[in-house]
């Protein structure tokens, strides 16, 4: 028993430190959902005569959705235009064809689409044909807004994650650590419960994910269109392959259930836990392909470093529910006596590869300390991390109990822990199930927010403002901005939208130093966005330097626009400013 501790845990002191050492040394790009590079016409464009077609170019491969692309003539009134397809060789290309010549006017192009880790993204931006000056069309982008199938999918993300815990938990403790368990009704229901809880939520996941990337209702959830473009996503087609190697697992769960011996010997157990580890590989695979490992240089590495972090943390966390719910009620003590110190070791060896495969995830996808701060995904991680804490001080005390009740020196002579030690340790494990969860949730979470390296580097920057949005009256205000360290640090923006009205406009927008000087600055960049519409970010060119930028937008809708303008001070830092712009019809 020592021996094979020792063995595993050096296997993953190697392992930590080499995914450490390749964080060191690999370089890998900022990466996001896909983004809008370049479009025909462009955003602000100016047509003579009437194009032909729209011809969006993305940065990454995008899938289209249903009304995924549409058109809004001057009147307001949706112009029908042909079906959105890819260039013949290019996913990262939508075109769609316009049926007839467009008159004179300010046209508005909204457009939502899948980019290639499975997430939606949206924009809008106008063009004008004919004389410049005309009014935009008063517009909504695609989705009737609703929001619910947002929220039923993330919850179908989360039962697949904590079904998978407790089917590959409970596989796994009954074929490494209590063989004899298969034998028991209660360890039977939370293997089949985990089974049916993965396979209900791959099914629903693949039903709700058409509405969510429309941002639609879930009754849409049925709609054969929408079914369609899931089944064209990597996403869709990863649940296919989860749900087929649900089915097929079954026979096997039957097997391990009747068939398996209640004292294998060792050669067994490594055999049946070889299985269940090979089955769950494939299994997490699923997850891997269609997620943030897909994207960048390293993401031939980062898919299975993705999975074996999985994999780590369903052994560790379901192999809790099958010790606290079926296990330890019985309380058997021989097999206690033995299964508690092999599921201690388990856990060790878990943690340890929990470790060294978060700190490469974390290094990919976060890259450096201030976006941990800066970005939702940031703080969504540091949540989970601190609560990974958590349960890593409970698995501490835990294994400390089970050296002093089951290990040499300990009453372990005496048959184990007494009932009401026992009963102890029980509630204890139940406070760490009740973590886990909620860590599981996190990661639910955090596969459908933008890693935190690209929303802090990016140009329409989605991270939470640094400061609170203000009204800009006709007399443009002063909001203040911090970003990081160094001379051009502090300071504050001006911003002024003349006239703040529907139709043609400029944006002026001044950088200024704490002293009112103006500021030199890398880069700035400006965006608008309706949140009441679910409109934009419309893109805002700016032109100058020196502090002091001017663009211009055509403003489609009435309403309270948010300019997002985002000022990099440096190589690495930026700071994001919202503020608000009512704008009058």
């Amino acid at each position: 028993m020592t021996r094979t501790r020792t063995r595993g845990a050096g296997l993953a002191v190697l392992l930590a430190g080499f995914a450490t050492a390749v964080s060191l040394v690999v370089a890998s790009p900022a990466w996001a959902h896909a983004e809008l590079v370049d479009a025909a016409p462009a955003n602000g464009q100016i047509y003579q005569d009437s194009p032909r077609t729209l011809l969006l170019q993305f940065t990454d491969p995008v899938t289209v959705p249903p009304d995924g692309l549409r058109l809004f003539g001057p009147d307001g009134a949706r112009i029908d235009i042909g079906a959105p397809v890819h260039r013949v060789g290019d996913d990262t290309s939508v075109e769609a064809p316009l049926n007839g010549k467009l008159a004179d006017g300010v046209y508005t192009v909204s457009w939502r689409v899948v980019s290639s880790d499975s997430h939606p993204v949206q924009g809008a931006y106008t063009f004008t044909v004919g004389t410049p000056g005309s009014r935009p069309a008063a517009v909504t982008p695609p989705g009737d807004r609703s929001g619910d199938a947002a929220t039923a999918y993330g919850v179908a993300r989360w039962a697949a994650f904590a079904g998978f815990a407790v089917l590959l938990g409970t596989a796994f403790y009954l074929a490494w650590c209590w063989p004899a368990g298969a034998r028991r009704r209660s360890a039977r229901r939370a293997l089949w419960a985990g089974w049916g809880a993965s396979l209900a939520a791959a099914i629903a996941s693949g039903l709700l994910y058409g509405p969510y990337v429309t941002d639609g209702d879930v009754v849409g959830a049925f709609d054969p269109r929408l079914l369609s473009t899931t089944w064209a996503t990597g996403l869709g087609r990863a649940l296919g392959i989860r749900v087929a190697l649900l089915l097929a697992a079954a026979p096997a769960l039957v097997w391990l259930l009747n068939r398996y011996p209640d004292a294998p010997d060792r050669r067994t157990r490594w055999t049946a836990a070889a299985a269940v580890l090979a089955a769950a590989a494939a299994l997490a695979v699923t997850w891997s392909i269609a997620n943030h490992s897909v994207t960048g240089e390293a993401g031939g590495f980062a898919v299975p470093v993705d999975v074996v972090h999985f994999v780590a943390c369903s052994v560790w966390l379901g192999g809790l529910v099958a010790l606290a719910m079926t296990h330890v009620p019985a309380r058997d003590a021989v097999t206690l006596r033995v299964a508690v110190p092999r599921f201690s070791h388990t856990a060790l060896v878990c943690v340890a590869l929990i470790v060294a495969t978060g700190l490469f995830q974390a290094w990919r996808q976060v890259g450096s300390p201030p976006t941990l701060f800066a970005t939702a995904y940031g703080r969504v991680l540091l949540a989970k991390v601190a609560l990974v804490v958590v349960l890593v001080a409970f698995g501490a005390a835990a294994r400390g109990w089970v050296a002093r009740h089951y290990g040499a020196g300990g009453n372990r002579r005496r048959g184990g822990p007494d009932p009401y030690q026992l009963y102890a340790f029980y509630r204890r494990l139940l406070a760490e199930m009740a973590v886990g969860a909620v860590v599981l949730g996190l990661s639910a979470a955090l596969v459908a927010i933008e890693p935190a390296r690209s929303a802090y580097a990016e140009r329409r920057s989605t991270a939470a403002p640094a400061n609170r949005a203000a009204p800009v009256p006709a007399v443009p205000t002063s909001v203040p901005f911090s970003a990081g360290s160094g001379p051009a640090a502090r300071g504050a923006v001006l911003l002024a939208v003349f006239p703040p009205k529907v139709g043609p406009a400029q944006l002026h927008l001044s950088v200024l130093d704490p002293n009112g000087a103006p500021l030199n600055v890398p880069e700035v960049h400006a965006a608008m966005t309706l949140t009441d519409r679910d409109l934009g970010p419309i893109p805002v060119e700016l032109q100058g330097a020196g502090g002091h930028y001017i663009g211009q937008l055509n403003l489609p809708f009435p309403g309270r626009w948010q300019a997002v303008l985002t000022v990099r001070t440096t190589e690495t830092d930026q700071a994001t400013v919202r503020v608000v712009v009512d704008v009058s019809a």
